[in-house]
């Protein structure tokens, strides 16, 4: 399910590309890394600090003016997270389940396919500025996740990362918003740096986890990307 998803994300770029006029289109390719962060939405987790990931995508931009744009194309997020939630777990010398604060690391693996409104400002020659909004949908490929917690003389720490990508949702959405500056090198290409930010709207854990640990977390991260459009 998550490669036919993928496929077809690559498949709708592209077909779009292919349906415009080529002197209407620009491709490109970005990358940068990420500081990423949970924003709880839930009394019950809370975030552990701002990790580093990293960003790597195609950028296609369709022109509609000279000034506006639709810009969209793939991104390849390795996102880094860590917060903490309580979860009902069963612990070495108890019989029942038990409510206990689980630290969590993440590094989780993303397509993201965002579609966004694109204004350009004339600065000077050769150089332009630009801010863009719209939103992102991303297909979760894999969750990495590495725990530890402490119950009065029971503690435990996970020495390596497992697969836990069944606890997360497979589809979410997300709001971005950016800003940044193209500079043109000749008729054929040009360059740019720009800055990024994407707001998750729906909970990362399913719907079963998230009833179970009664916690609600946002991914969002700030992307700093430069890249080379043609």
């Amino acid at each position: 399910m998550r490669k036919r998803l993928l496929i077809i994300s690559f498949v709708a770029m592209f077909s779009v590309g292919g349906m415009a006029q080529s002197k209407e289109v620009r491709y490109g390719l970005k990358l940068g890394p990420t500081f990423d962060w949970a924003s709880p939405g839930s009394t019950a987790a809370s975030n552990d600090g701002m990790r580093m990931g990293f960003n790597v995508g195609l950028v296609a931009d369709f022109k509609l003016s000279e000034h506006l744009a639709v810009t969209s194309g793939v991104n390849l997020d390795l996102l880094r997270f860590k917060y903490t939630f309580t979860d009902s777990r069963y612990v070495d010398d108890f019989l029942e389940k038990t409510d206990i604060s689980v630290s969590r690391r993440v590094k989780a693996t993303n397509i993201e396919v965002p579609l966004m409104a694109k204004v350009s400002f004339d600065v000077f020659d050769s150089f332009k500025a630009y801010v863009m909004a719209g939103g992102g949908l991303s297909f979760n490929l894999k969750d990495l996740c590495k725990d530890e917690f402490a119950f009065y003389w029971v503690s435990y720490s996970g020495q390596t990362y497992e697969d836990y990508t069944h606890q997360y949702r497979l589809l979410q959405a997300s709001m971005i918003f950016g800003l940044g500056a193209e500079y043109e090198i000749n008729r054929k290409f040009s360059v740019f740096a720009q800055l990024t930010f994407d707001h998750s709207f729906s909970n990362a854990f399913v719907s079963s986890l998230e009833k179970q640990t009664k916690s609600i977390i946002n991914n969002n991260f700030i992307g700093i990307e430069v890249g080379i459009m043609h």
